[in-house]
C-alpha cells in the first residue's frame, strides 16, 4: 500500500511542475500539502498521513536528483565558449530564397527562417516570398563540448537565466554542439555578460 501510496504521490507531482519546484527548494508546509494531494487523488483526508510520509521522501529524491543534474549541466556550461556577431537579420519567408546567403536555415510546414548578416540581405534588396524581415539584430554563438546532447536541461537552464533578465531571444536555433540565440542589439552586452559569467 505504501509503494502505491508513493506512485500515486510522485505521478501527482510530475503532473505539477511547481509542486516538484516547491518540495526541491524546501517551500512546502507537508502538512497542508499531504491533505490537498490525499483529497485530490484518493479522495479522501484518510490517507494524509502516508501521502506525507511520501512526499518527504519525494523531496529528498528530488533535490538529490537535481542537484546532480545541476552539476552536470553547470559542468557542460562551463567547458562552452561563446562568439558574437554583430548586424544579423531574420527573414522568414513561404518558400526558399534562391541567392541568399544565410548563417543558418530552418524550414517547418511551410515556412522558412533565415538568419542572414545584414549586409548580404543588402545585396539581395527584400526578397521575394518575405513575409517577415526583423533588423538590428546579433548572434550569439554557444560553442558546447558533445557532452551537451545527453545532459538535459542545459538550454532550459541558459534560457531560464535570459528571461529572468528581462532578455527575449528572437530566434533560437540548435545544431549538434552549437546553440544560436538571436536577440536585440540592445540586449546584447546584457546577454553576453550573463552567458560569459555562467562559463566562468
Amino acid at each position: 500500500m505504501a509503494e502505491k501510496t508513493s506512485e500515486l504521490v510522485w505521478l501527482h507531482v510530475k503532473r505539477r511542475p511547481f509542486l516538484k519546484e516547491m518540495l526541491r527548494g524546501r517551500l512546502a508546509n507537508y502538512s497542508a500539502l499531504a491533505r490537498k494531494i490525499s483529497v485530490e487523488a484518493f479522495g479522501t483526508k484518510k490517507r494524509q498521513n502516508a501521502v506525507k510520509m511520501a512526499l518527504v521522501r519525494l523531496a529528498g529524491k528530488i533535490r538529490q536528483r537535481e542537484e546532480d543534474l545541476e552539476g552536470r549541466i553547470l559542468s557542460v556550461i562551463g567547458k562552452s565558449s561563446l562568439s558574437v556577431r554583430n548586424k544579423v537579420a531574420v527573414v522568414i519567408a513561404t518558400r526558399e530564397l534562391p541567392g541568399l546567403k544565410y548563417l543558418s536555415y530552418v524550414e517547418s510546414r511551410g515556412v522558412i527562417t533565415y538568419i542572414v548578416a545584414e549586409k548580404d540581405l543588402d545585396a539581395v534588396g527584400r526578397p521575394g516570398g518575405a513575409i517577415r524581415i526583423e533588423r538590428n539584430l546579433n548572434l550569439i554563438s554557444i560553442h558546447s563540448p558533445p557532452s551537451v546532447e545527453q545532459t538535459p536541461g542545459v538550454m532550459a537552464y541558459l534560457l531560464d537565466a535570459l528571461s529572468g533578465e528581462g532578455i527575449n531571444i528572437e530566434e533560437f536555433v540548435s545544431c549538434y554542439t552549437d546553440t544560436l540565440f538571436v536577440v536585440r542589439q540592445a540586449d546584447t552586452a546584457r546577454a553576453y555578460e550573463i552567458l560569459s559569467g555562467m562559463m566562468g
